[in-house]
């Protein structure tokens, strides 16, 4: 078995417990074990629990022993009767007080989640594992265990029970030893049944998967004659009756291949043992897709194929003999396919893959003038989201979907009030004067991580979610509720301060705002931003406290009375990303040859390094240009200025290669040419009551 936590008693059973110090008879009447998942394996989490949270099999006790202060219950697991495989990842010992009812006494969980597969029957030879549980208690032997007559006997009962004149024709307690053969009583037949206990030697499994050893010869060598055999086609041979102990060598031979392992086995009992002529790699497979249940698998590998199936509960492992490199896994219900990667590296022989349905949501822009994008892959048919009015409620057809329902508020103990953005993927397409871009939860053919995600070159590799202030910052350069944004400040002076905070902590980047660009423009298809969730700025004349859309009971919308209504806004809880204050925005600067971008945060700066992408444009945007550039991200600029307030992208983009530090959104000034994909610049020195800033955590 896998590794696991030490047991927690639960409450419930620290009462029973405490009710049998009291005079109270506690009876200890199975053990259970299930597949549930803890996120939270604490003994705080662990100890309320009732029940398990997904059993799959019950097992009634097998032996009980006890001394002064602590009482061992013993069970056998078994897959005897198991049809579909599971891990094992929860094992609970269940009690009652007296007559009443059953509950979970104690609980122990899996160290690491589907570590250990407990496989279904396979009808030869059954797994079974003995677990034991320890009770410290003050009355050992006022506690009561249920002890069946049906179960597996374990060998510490038997050789009680023998030094009960077990060895006698007439037995003991349901049990006897006599002509050479250990037996129980049938209640049922009322006759004695031979117990299976493998005392002549051991039953030893060999198998492979390795169709380069089928057909060869099959060697057990160890502290008694060599036994031999052939691997059969089905790639599985059992010997039975085995005289060794101690550590066996398993040989298969078929003429130069060779396959060995040892094997240790401490005493009699069943045993198995995998061999290849190379290093096995297993990969242990799941999903959450019920319509794959029971559906091939296809890994494909090294111009290979090889195949295996879901169990009825999802899961399944597959073996992968000497190879190092990229396994690509496949599964289709026959209307969807799901694929997962797995790369095999030398060293580690162990892997998981999860299989899941890949799910895209596009948009296409044509190139003319209207600010609609027409939506397209899973998104075509999907209704217009309708965000919030007056700081009310609002609905969107993404908000049950990845990545977007993803995007939470999180408190920082740090920073403040933050959001957390999860990894995504992408993929932008240029056609013609127009673009389509594309968005998934999963890697699907031709997309790159999300920007704000990607591998920056820190060290830190691609990240699995990214963290950007709910609000600009204060002058703290924390992201607070109820206090007015920090202002008059250049880029380079709010770079610093935000970092001052914590080395996982920088200031909001190009990288970020293209990131949040995506997401809306695939949920909202279309560029007006201030028309489709408000018009935001403020209020005409100064700063106001950050938090005036904390009374939103909906992530997104506007706290003004209508959408035409100036005020303040909110994009899936990042409040006023065009609206009190601009924000400065890192990890790009303007310079001769263009806009040139920076994606390690440790390198930002306002005139040197980076990656150039091309000119903008500057003034209303009526083209887009797709640039795909290393050392960058695929992205767009605009590359043409003919568009107006109400056309194109509708937000003014400005450019000008004096002015290096770029900007972006809203400020308190009231105007049409703001909104989401608002940019402008202005000098390294350069500061002013309506620039503010924002940070970003990279964890």
């Amino acid at each position: 078995m896998g590794n696991y936590n030490a047991a927690v008693m639960t409450d419930a059973g620290a009462a029973m417990l405490a009710q049998s110090q009291m005079g109270s008879t506690l009876t200890f009447t199975r053990f259970g074990t299930g597949n549930g998942i803890y996120a939270d394996k604490s003994i705080d989490a662990l100890k309320v629990l009732t029940n398990l949270k997904s059993q799959k099999q019950s097992f009634l006790i097998s032996g009980k022993s006890s001394s002064e202060d602590e009482v061992k219950v013993t069970t056998v697991i078994s897959n005897e009767d198991l049809t579909s495989s599971y891990y094992i990842n929860e094992i609970g010992l269940f009690a009652k007080i007296d007559n009443g009812a059953e509950a979970l006494f104690s609980i122990c969980v899996a160290t690491t989640d589907n570590s250990t597969l407990f496989e279904a029957y396979n009808g030869e030879t059954p797994i079974t594992m003995t677990q034991t549980f320890v009770i410290k208690t003050s009355n050992a032997s006022e506690i009561v265990v249920v002890l069946p007559s049906d179960v597996y006997a374990l060998a510490s009962d038997l050789e009680a029970h023998e030094n009960q004149q077990v060895a006698s024709q007439t037995g003991v307690h349901g049990l006897r030893y006599y002509d050479d053969t250990l037996a129980k009583y049938n209640d049922t037949t009322h006759e004695w049944d031979e117990i299976q206990t493998g005392g002549g030697g051991s039953t030893i499994t060999v198998i492979t998967e390795d169709a380069l050893l089928v057909g060869g010869t099959v060697t057990l060598t160890g502290d008694g004659e060599p036994v031999t055999g052939i691997m059969p086609s089905t790639g599985s041979i059992v010997f039975e009756g085995v005289p060794m102990t101690g550590t066996i060598t398993v040989t298969v031979e078929n003429g130069s291949e060779t396959g060995t392992d040892t094997l240790a086995v401490p005493y009699f009992g069943n045993y198995e043992v995998e061999v290849a002529t190379g290093v096995i790699n297993a990969i242990e497979i799941s999903t959450t897709e019920t319509t794959l249940y029971g559906k091939t698998i296809t890994a494909t590998y090294g111009g290979n194929t090889k195949t295996t199936t879901f169990s009825g509960e999802g899961t399944a492992t597959i073996k992968i003999i000497d190879f190092t490199g990229e396994v690509t896994l496949t599964s289709t219900d026959g209307t969807d396919t799901a694929t997962s990667k797995v790369n095999i590296v030398s060293g580690t022989t162990s892997y998981t893959a999860t299989l899941a349905f890949v799910y895209v949501y596009g948009a296409s822009w044509d190139g003319t003038s209207t600010t609609l994008w027409s939506r397209t892959d899973a998104a075509e048919g999907f209704t217009d989201p309708v965000p919030a009015i007056n700081n009310g409620n609002g609905s969107s057809p993404f908000d049950d979907i990845s990545p977007w329902k993803d995007i939470t508020k999180v408190s920082d103990a740090t920073a403040g009030t933050l959001v957390k953005i999860p990894k995504f993927y992408y993929k932008i397409t240029q056609s013609g004067s127009g673009m389509k871009i594309q968005v998934s939860a999963k890697q699907f053919e031709g997309s790159s991580v999300s920007p704000a995600h990607m591998n920056r070159g820190d060290g830190k590799g691609e990240r699995d979610e990214i963290y950007v202030g709910r609000y600009h910052c204060a002058s703290t350069y924390k992201s607070t509720s109820g206090v007015k944004p920090v202002a008059n400040i250049t880029r380079s002076a709010a770079r610093s301060s935000i970092h001052n905070l914590g080395s996982a902590y920088w200031q909001f980047d190009f990288a970020t705002q293209f990131t949040i660009w995506l997401l809306y423009i695939v949920e909202f298809a279309n560029w007006d931003s201030q028309a489709k969730i408000g018009y935001g700025c403020g209020n005409n004349s100064a700063t106001e406290n950050a938090g005036l859309t904390d009374a939103m009971t909906y992530h997104t919308g506007t706290n003004a009375a209508s959408r035409t209504t100036y005020g303040h806004v909110q994009y899936r809880w990042i409040e006023d990303l065009w609206a009190n204050v601009y924000d400065w925005m890192d990890g790009c600067f303007y310079s001769s040859s263009g806009m040139n971008v920076i994606l390690n945060p440790s390198s930002f700066s306002d005139t040197s390094g980076g990656v150039n992408i091309g000119t903008p444009s500057s003034g209303w945007p009526s083209a887009f240009t797709v640039k795909n550039v290393s050392g960058s991200f695929p992205t767009f600029i605009p590359t043409a200025a003919s568009g107006s307030a109400t056309t194109y992208s509708c937000d003014y983009w400005y450019f000008n290669a004096s002015g290096p530090c770029l900007y972006v959104g809203g400020s308190y000034s009231q105007s049409q040419a703001c909104g989401l994909f608002y940019v402008d610049y202005c000098a390294a020195t350069y500061t002013g009551a309506g620039i503010g800033c924002r940070l970003l955590k990279l964890p």
